[in-house]
């Protein structure tokens, strides 16, 4: 958690920076590696098999607004629920597409998200 927010002020107290940084890496390329091979024999696994997921993503936290993590719960459910109900009551085939222009029409309302992150 030092790490995170101040490099050197944990380097002061005597963390070695270096070292956490390597084991964060490791165990989360580890952690990567456990999933991929728990989902490998269920799934197809291809290069662009995550594309549809990562732009969902950006369009969620682009919608609850940029450095908001309140934002991006909202923001998240509201996607949920839009695609939801959409692909109930519109179709199925439309699904993928409600998140894009939901984000065009709030994005065109209130620019900066629903909720504004707190820059320093």
């Amino acid at each position: 958690m030092a790490m995170a927010q101040n490099r050197e002020g944990a380097a002061l107290v005597g963390i070695d920076a270096t070292r956490v940084t390597l084991l964060v890496f490791a165990i989360s390329g580890a952690l990567a590696a456990i999933a991929a091979t728990l989902y490998a024999p269920i799934n197809l696994v291809y290069p662009s098999m995550g594309n549809l997921v990562i732009t969902k993503a950006f369009v969620i936290i682009i919608l609850g607004g940029m450095g908001s993590i309140p934002g991006a719960i909202l923001g998240g459910l509201i996607i949920g629920m839009a695609e939801s109900f959409g692909g109930f009551y519109v179709s199925t085939d439309y699904k993928d597409i409600i998140a894009f222009v939901l984000l065009v029409v709030i994005l065109s309302i209130r620019p900066q998200g629903l909720f504004a992150g707190k820059h320093a």
